[in-house]
């Protein structure tokens, strides 16, 4: 029973977590939506940059000065979606007004 279980976890550690197929292709998905041009490609991959730099900064403001203090580690993985989620919603907003 063990045997078994040492075996489906480096089944599934292979296919998800260590899958060299998806961990060369993550963030290429905003290069493949707008590779049309090369303007539109350096853009949206400056506004990548931009939202993982902004969103880096605030997931370590909320993680050290909330989430730490209150004991609440373990909501590490949905406040850091919900931080970058609004970050780009706010970006989102701000390029469409200007």
């Amino acid at each position: 029973m063990e045997l078994g279980k040492s075996l489906l976890s480096i089944l599934l550690m292979g296919l998800l977590t260590n899958n060299f197929i998806f961990s060369r292709f993550m963030g290429t998905c905003p290069f493949f939506g707008v590779s049309k041009k090369i303007d539109t490609a350096f853009g949206m991959g400056m506004a990548v940059t931009f939202v993982m730099a902004i969103a880096a900064a605030a997931c370590w403001a909320v993680d050290s000065f909330i989430l730490q203090p209150l004991g609440l580690a373990y909501m590490q993985t949905v406040v850091f979606i919900l931080v970058i989620a609004s970050i780009v919603q706010v970006v989102e907003m701000f390029l469409k007004k200007s």
